[in-house]
């Protein structure tokens, strides 16, 4: 599960374009020159007009950014990703950077203090991508999500007339053939691990899905030459597709032979920027294998009284038998094959009901959509958080869902529907929506200043969804139930390893066998589920991290300005104002709260 405005490949990002991409467009963005902004008698402007550039020139740049961030002035085109763009893309991020070199930091005020360190991280994850990472070069899955999504984020919501958006549609695939030759031209296939080939080729089609069930099904609201206009870009775009396919059919699935692995020093280097912080990767990799014991722990304290008869001292082995013994009577009460989505909503209904009664925190006033998850951003993922852009937040936001796949054995159906059964169904509702991803991300959008909006921590997002987690059943959401506590633990156990299967596929060479072993025993996760995030860790890198990082970094800030406050302490006051500051990282947040420093 994760946020579309955190999934960035960092999953860098999740969006109408994921926010793997949304890093990846933000931060390479080309830049008008910039020299001498920093020379203005005000930091603040200065620092100001700096910014404000960037987010502009972005979205000239990056019209599939430009469309997310709800600027609409270039809905009409599509982005450049030939080498002329990487090349434009360098000279402005260096160009930023030396305009920020003018900046006195310690003239500004707090707030732009944050956005300094922000927008400087971003630009250095910029260059790390392009020059030293190259993912323009073997990730074809950047550019299945901006083909897709560049005219998924015209359709998917009512920013505009639908005529006008319905011509911007007609004008991108007017102009997709030519984006589909430069993908051709940017891919190197012996870089290309071959995961990401056939990944690729399951969602390069999902864009005609697009235009059938959003674009043409909709063409009656145009007229005469316009309708024509349409009619013809959807052949002509779909004519494109059809041949792209072939090419990576015939030619990029045999010839990939690329390694997924990112290896030590470049995972070092994307775990950097994927957490917002240089802790060692043995540090945190000590710290989640204690975290599993610990709560491996607590798990089976709670599985000893389902199943009876369990010792205390039980040995290690013993343990994990019994707490798998309780889960499989959790996994046995199962939505139907056909009804995930309808399931979904329910449990999203009676904990939105339930949150809002509890008053834990200050909350949107329109309700969350649960959707089908795109054709083209399947196989990756199961749930996704889909908030609308910081121009856009009064618009709807998307929590989507992956259906069974068709062509699924009933055996797996029932692997994958034991993974997300009736309990993990409401830890997935607070985890996207009530109060995770959809109620941070419609604070942080909230947030006076565009550029912190945008600015977005994946660390702080996805550690707040699994935070909101936890603080349900500690405030008492299904606390009575023991099923819904050794899920709840069952999840939390999920953010744990994810960081250290991210580093055991990167980095130590873990085998298959060894990954998904671990998966179904130490994590105890279902097969379907196992085999999808064994996927998931070979296609991105260094965003299965964030979840144990930001959830014990929530955590931590919590206890800290608890045990600060004493009686005084309010959890929805707290909650609001550490949700205030946007999506920074924890850290920065935390200095904001207590009001030292901004390192």
């Amino acid at each position: 599960m994760k946020s579309s405005k955190t999934s960035l490949r960092t999953s860098f990002p999740n969006l109408a374009l994921n926010r793997r991409h949304m890093l990846a467009l933000t931060s390479s963005a080309a830049l008008a020159p910039l020299a001498g902004c920093g020379g203005s008698s005000d930091p603040n402007k200065a620092f100001e007009k700096i910014g404000a550039t960037w987010l502009k020139e972005s979205a000239r740049t990056s019209p599939a950014f430009a469309t997310y961030l709800g600027d609409h002035d270039f809905d009409d085109r599509l982005n450049d990703v030939t080498a002329t763009g990487r090349a434009a893309r360098a000279r402005v991020r260096a160009d930023a950077r030396a305009a920020l070199a003018g900046i006195d930091r310690t003239q500004l005020s707090r707030d732009n203090q944050v956005d300094a360190v922000m927008l400087t991280d971003r630009l250095d994850a910029g260059d790390f991508e392009d020059d030293k990472l190259q993912s323009w070069a073997w990730d074809p899955l950047i550019y299945s999500d901006l083909a897709g999504g560049s005219l998924y984020g015209l359709m998917a919501r009512d920013f505009a007339p639908l005529p006008e958006r319905l011509l911007s549609a007609a004008a991108r695939m007017e102009g997709l053939p030519d984006l589909l030759a430069q993908t051709r031209e940017a891919l190197d296939a012996r870089r290309v691990p071959a995961i990401h080939a056939r990944t690729y080729s399951s969602q390069n089609a999902g864009a005609v899905a697009i235009i059938d069930g959003l674009i043409l099904n909709q063409a009656e609201a145009l007229s005469g030459a316009d309708k024509s206009r349409l009619a013809d870009a959807a052949e002509t775009a779909k004519a494109a597709i059809a041949d792209h396919q072939d090419w990576i059919d015939s030619f990029l699935v045999p010839e990939a032979t690329g390694d997924f692995r990112l290896g030590a020093s470049l995972y070092d280097q994307k775990l950097r920027f994927s957490i917002d912080a240089p802790t060692p990767r043995a540090d945190l990799a000590k710290q989640a294998k204690a975290g599993v014991e610990a709560i491996h722990e607590e798990m089976y304290a709670i599985a000893r009284d389902v199943i009876g008869g369990a010792s205390p001292g039980a040995l290690r082995d013993q343990k994990l038998a019994t707490i798998r013994q309780a889960l499989d009577i959790a996994a046995s009460s199962r939505p139907p094959r056909e009804g995930l989505v309808e399931a979904t909503r329910a449990a999203l209904e009676e904990t939105t009901d339930w949150t809002r009664q509890a008053d834990l925190i200050s909350l949107p006033d329109a309700p969350v959509q649960v959707i089908v998850m795109p054709e083209f951003q399947q196989g990756s993922a199961v749930a996704y958080c889909d908030s609308p852009g910081p121009l856009d937040r009064k618009l709807d936001t998307f929590y989507a869902v992956s259906p069974v796949p068709k062509d699924w054995t009933d055996e797996q159906a029932a692997s994958f529907l034991g993974e997300y059964n009736t309990y993990m169904l409401y830890e997935m509702a607070v985890h996207e929506a009530m109060p995770g991803h959809y109620v941070q991300l419609w604070h942080a959008n909230k947030h006076p200043n565009l550029l912190r909006a945008v600015l977005g921590s994946g660390t702080f997002i996805e550690g707040w969804a699994c935070y909101a987690e936890d603080m349900m059943i500690e405030q008492g959401f299904g606390a009575d139930e023991p099923m819904r506590r050794l899920t709840n633990l069952k999840m939390r156990l999920r953010s744990t390893t994810n960081a250290l299967l991210d580093q055991g596929v990167h980095v130590d060479g873990w085998s298959e066998a060894q990954a998904m072993a671990f998966m179904t025993g130490d994590a105890f996760q279902e097969e379907r589920e196992a085999a999808g995030k064994w996927t998931r860790a070979r296609v991105s890198s260094g965003q299965l991290s964030t979840y144990f990082v930001g959830m014990t970094q929530h955590h931590a800030v919590r206890r800290e300005i608890e045990s600060g406050e004493g009686d005084s302490f309010n959890l929805k006051a707290y909650h609001d104002r550490v949700l205030s500051f946007g999506s920074p990282p924890v850290r920065l947040a935390r200095a904001m709260m207590l009001d030292e420093a901004v390192a």
